[in-house]
């Protein structure tokens, strides 16, 4: 499991309220969106790269639309390196414990994506694995380095 504590990056988040929704601001996608706990979450890592990673808003996609068997899901975040797929995030709510069932839906989405990280989080509790498709071998991970830009 992965040591980092997000709360300290809400203090970035900007919040708004809009009629009687109380809405964030994604710097991503260039919208207000209402703050739901999954978002939060996701506005937090965003803000935790940004601000600790050194990584440009032109290198994160949000919430895009990717096909897998003959499904449309959407994966809640990547992160590209050279115009590639680098890092895939599923973020949860604070009150979903992280399982398989949610270890298979990043791994699933990953076929399509073929990401060599994986970034599993419900803010609370946050887990990194590096993927090696070539061996079909994935392993848990206990820092956040491969974040940082080189």
């Amino acid at each position: 499991m992965i040591n980092l504590d997000l709360a300290k990056y809400h203090q970035y988040l900007k919040m708004i309220v809009i009629g009687k929704k109380r809405m964030v601001f994604d710097p991503i996608r260039k919208s207000n969106f209402i703050i739901q706990p999954e978002e939060l979450v996701r506005q937090s890592w965003i803000q935790f790269i940004l601000k600790d990673c050194g990584i440009p808003e032109s290198m994160i996609s949000v919430e895009r639309k990717i096909k897998l068997f003959k499904l449309n899901k959407r994966f809640d975040m990547v992160i590209y390196q050279k115009a590639d797929p680098y890092v895939l995030f599923e973020f949860k709510s604070f009150t979903q414990v992280i399982d398989n069932h949610v270890t298979q839906q990043i791994a699933s989405y990953n076929m399509t994506l073929k990401v060599p990280y994986l970034v599993i989080s419900n803010g609370i509790q946050h887990f990194a694995f590096k993927v090696d498709h070539e061996l079909r071998a994935t392993t848990e991970l206990d820092n956040l380095d491969f974040l940082l830009v080189q």
